[in-house]
């Protein structure tokens, strides 16, 4: 039996100096820009991540304060 993946289409509406943009550093790099495409949501997803755990861990340094306190301390200096 062949076992298929479900994919879902997602239609994007982006200008035509963007497509044409994008459609040449993909044939560039020889793809399809739905692989670049793909390849770039996925870069960007990571880099989310990286980011994310990198703040939580600066939050767990002894010493640093999280951006919201940080935040808080500044509105409070501004109010004297």
């Amino acid at each position: 039996m062949v076992s298929s993946v479900k994919r879902t289409r997602y239609f994007l509406d982006i200008d035509s100096e963007l497509r044409n943009r994008v459609k040449a550093v993909s044939a560039l790099q020889g793809k399809t820009m739905r692989e670049w495409l793909i390849e770039a949501i996925i870069e960007k997803l990571e880099d989310d991540i990286d980011a994310r755990e990198g703040l939580a861990t600066l939050g767990e340094v002894k010493g640093t304060v999280s951006l919201r306190d940080y935040l808080t301390s500044l509105k409070e200096a501004q109010r004297v």
